[in-house]
């Protein structure tokens, strides 16, 4: 009997840490998710900080034979929507931290 209890025992063991370390990667992953979305508002914030800083004028004299560039209100609209979107991605992503955490990304 005692050579069953300690199988048993060594195979909780064995289970507990897997899923120690599935939970530290899990954790890990989520990490690099949120790294990566601040990442991302920090390039925007630096557009929009270059948005600001252009006038039209100068803006325009840049536009090259073959290219398109937008202009500096276009960037100003699209900056505002995708810090828009970053935002709702971003609290989506905490409201749903711990079911992130443990179903999705434990695998």
């Amino acid at each position: 009997m005692a050579a069953t209890s300690t199988v048993g025992s060594a195979a909780r063991a064995t289970r507990g840490w897997a899923q120690r370390r599935a939970n530290r990667r899990a954790l890990a992953r989520f990490g690099e998710f949120w790294r990566a979305l601040q990442q991302v508002g920090d390039v925007l914030a630096e557009a929009e900080r270059m948005a600001k800083a252009a006038d039209d004028s100068s803006w325009r004299n840049r536009n090259q034979r073959h290219w398109s560039i937008a202009t500096a209100d276009e960037v100003r609209k699209s900056v505002k929507g995708c810090r828009s979107s970053l935002r709702i991605v971003s609290s989506q992503a905490k409201r749903f931290e711990p079911q992130l955490i443990v179903k999705d990304w434990r695998r």
